[in-house]
């Protein structure tokens, strides 16, 4: 995704964190599973884990972004305190999205007489590495000397949905049918709401470093490290999801 009309100073954040998102494109979620390289049994129970891990990653962000944001104003950055404040807002709720499409999923996948893994074992599921990394990186910002490398972190990770949603969500129409986009509510409100987040976060990012140059390598280093851990996160529902696929390969030949 490429942002329009940019700042010399938007443009050296974009070019500082260019490493980092080439990674992340490097990644398994966007090499293998958007790749196409998952079968349609192991692309479904990814959904599934990606949801249901990913209530304990959506959970959070309304307290972590306003929590940044008045450790802002508290540090007398206005406008980039009262535009996180006003931006953590929009984010409450998102993770029923999440608990709603894992349960959609489940019945979706035994309504077709496949082997389900319990929803509610899912959803209770101990935070993974990339999770615990994921907040970490968010406590870590909010904590420190740099609450306002909040916004780097949004950024990143909202344009994720802009950058790849679309991909994703055809490659899940093209391998497991049409019906599967009624299961698909908090990737697809994500694709559609995160244009204009995006827009929104550069903007205000754009603007805090015309403001501070010298807050670059802190906004650079909040939003890679953020990109990563979500990377590690996707790679860990990954796993999950194979190794669910695996299990019940195994169990249909035993029963063969």
């Amino acid at each position: 995704m490429s942002t329009p009309n940019l700042s010399v100073s938007l443009e050296i954040y974009e070019e500082s964190v260019q490493a980092a998102r080439a990674r992340f494109a490097a990644g398994e979620w966007v090499t293998r599973v958007i790749g196409g390289e998952l079968t349609p049994d192991a692309l479904e129970l990814f959904l599934l884990s990606f949801c249901a891990l990913g209530v304990q990653m959506t959970a959070p962000v309304e307290g972590w972004i306003r929590r940044a944001g008045e450790r802002c104003l508290a540090a007398g950055l206005n406008d980039i305190g009262n535009a996180l404040v006003a931006h953590a807002r929009h984010e409450a709720g998102h993770d029923a999205m999440m608990v709603d499409d894992t349960r959609s999923l489940a019945a979706r996948r035994e309504q077709a007489g496949r082997p389900v893994p319990a929803p509610e074992k899912l959803l209770a599921h101990p935070p993974t590495p990339g999770i615990q990394r994921y907040v970490r990186v968010h406590e870590d910002v909010i904590a420190g000397p740099a609450p306002y490398a909040q916004i780097a972190i949004e950024y990143e990770i909202e344009r994720l949905s802009v950058t790849y949603g679309p991909s994703f969500i055809a490659r899940c129409l093209a391998d497991l049918g049409g019906d599967v986009k009624q299961c698909l509510s908090f990737v697809q409100d994500h694709v559609e709401l995160d244009v204009g987040h995006t827009k929104f976060n550069a903007r205000k990012l754009d603007q805090f470093l015309k403001q501070r140059p010298e807050a670059l390598d802190d906004l650079v280093t909040a939003g890679s490290e953020a990109l990563a851990a979500y990377d590690q996160f996707l790679g860990d529902a990954l796993a999950l999801a194979l190794g669910m696929s695996a299990e019940t390969q195994a169990r249909s030949q035993v029963a063969s």
